[in-house]
């Protein structure tokens, strides 16, 4: 698969690094992307966003996205009033763990339980 016009434009700058690069991002187009059932809503939707951005697509057959439970997003906020902004943070590092493990540049880690917002 070569990229064309259009998805040289759109892609330009992850083009130019080289943890991508040409042969990345066509990894990253081809690669699609699910949920689990029980993670948490909104850092999943932070999460699709990023990767459907990076190039990758909505698919239930595609690679899980290792997203957060709601608990774990309620723990890593401490309370309630961060909750969203936890989200926010953990569907962001759950799509950067999983564009490792497509790009294969690194090893990809789950979140640090020690973490918390508060």
């Amino acid at each position: 698969m070569s990229l064309d016009a259009k998805a040289r434009r759109r892609y330009a700058r992850q083009l130019l690094l080289a943890e991508i690069g040409e042969v990345g991002q066509e990894r990253l187009i081809a690669s699609g992307f699910r949920g689990t059932a029980d993670c948490e809503a909104d850092a999943y939707a932070v999460a699709a966003d990023y990767l459907e951005r990076a190039g990758c697509f909505g698919d239930d057959e595609g690679t899980e996205v290792r997203v957060p439970r709601a608990s774990e997003v309620m723990r890593f906020a401490g309370n309630a009033s961060l909750k969203e902004p936890a989200a926010l943070v953990l569907g962001a590092y759950s799509a950067v763990e999983h564009l490792k493990r497509v790009l294969g540049i690194a090893p990809a880690h789950e979140v640090p339980t020690d973490l918390t917002l508060s």
